[in-house]
């Protein structure tokens, strides 16, 4: 079931605004700014509330304060390279900068971008006093401050919170907002075998893939495998029925309805239940990459623990892919 916090907005950056709002609304205060000052490298520059001991004043000195006066504004754009030319998008950050006027006031400018161009150093039209104050925020920055925090389970961080972040973002990575990636790679412990016989990726009805994706991997055994097929068609939400099979075959979907049949004789779905069906191309066909090898996962957490590098469903390049990397940090 979708979550309630991330379907009721609009599709673009109002959606993606709302949602990332939403949670960070739902989460302390403390954890959002470890997650923004990790992503932008601000560090001590987002001081939501501060603690203070002996605080000297003109006739006395109290033992403590705690204080908390601060403003963080977000511009948010899911269209890649608004900032690199003269434009809107540089006028509304000349705009929204004469909001900083207050000392505890940011601007994070929220981007697919994974690099700031040339014009952001210079910041021309703002005023010098504010320079500092705006901060970019890639959305694959953000994301992997999110992902290192829920991934160490050394931290003391609810399960609700954990959830929420996951969920924000899948929501990024199914927006395309990470990067330009075209090759997805799945958690496919028995996905794995049943592509070398089949051909196929069968998943839950409606799973979300990110747009723009031309090739498929499957991560089992503690590695990415070596063998990328490309995608072929792909069938929404199937009802694997006998029924359906016949329906299919009278259509012309002979290979639809092969899948279906043979993998309800061999028991390895259910009966009744609906699928999505991906055609992969074959490990032996032209059109399927093959690497040099396995690329071993040797992620870890803060505490040194193996972890696996996905636990559903990552992206990343072909490019990247075919480098020649041997570990999942290359990717």
């Amino acid at each position: 079931m979708p979550n309630p916090l991330l379907s009721s907005y609009r599709t673009g950056e109002n959606r993606v605004t709302g949602s990332t709002m939403a949670i960070f609304e739902r989460m302390d205060l403390s954890l959002v700014r470890e997650i923004l000052a990790a992503a932008t490298g601000a560090g001590t520059e987002l001081r939501a509330v501060t603690f203070e001991n002996q605080v000297v004043g003109d006739e006395s000195t109290p033992d403590a304060r705690i204080s908390g006066h601060f403003s963080w504004w977000f511009e948010t754009k899911t269209v890649r390279s608004g900032y690199a030319r003269e434009g809107h998008d540089r006028k509304q950050v000349r705009l929204h900068s004469k909001r900083l006027d207050e000392a505890d006031s940011l601007l994070f400018v929220l981007t697919p971008d994974a690099e700031r161009p040339v014009w952001f150093d210079v910041l021309d039209g703002v005023e010098a006093k504010v320079r500092g104050r705006i901060m970019w925020l890639s959305f694959r920055d953000l994301a992997d401050a999110m992902i290192r925090l829920i991934a160490d389970p050394t931290r003391l961080i609810s399960e609700q919170t954990r959830f929420l972040l996951s969920e924000l973002i899948t929501l990024y990575e199914t927006d395309g907002l990470l990067s330009s990636d075209d090759t997805v790679i799945v958690a496919a412990r028995e996905a794995w075998p049943e592509y070398q016989r089949f051909g196929i990726y069968v998943c839950q009805p409606r799973r979300s893939f990110r747009g723009g994706l031309t090739h498929f991997g499957f991560y089992a055994h503690g590695a990415v495998q070596p063998i990328i097929a490309h995608i072929g068609n792909r069938y929404i939400a199937v009802p694997f029925t006998h029924e359906e099979a016949a329906r299919r075959r009278s259509n012309s979907e002979t290979e639809l309805a092969d899948v279906i049949e043979r993998l309800l004789e061999e028991g390895l779905r259910t009966e009744g239940e609906s699928y999505d069906v991906l055609f992969l191309s074959a490990p032996d066909d032209p059109n399927t990459v093959r690497l040099r090898g396995e690329i071993k996962n040797d992620t870890v957490t803060a505490a040194g623990r193996p972890w696996g590098w996905t636990l559903s469903q990552r992206y990343t390049r072909l490019d990247k892919l075919t480098s020649g990397v041997t570990v999942t940090s290359q990717l």
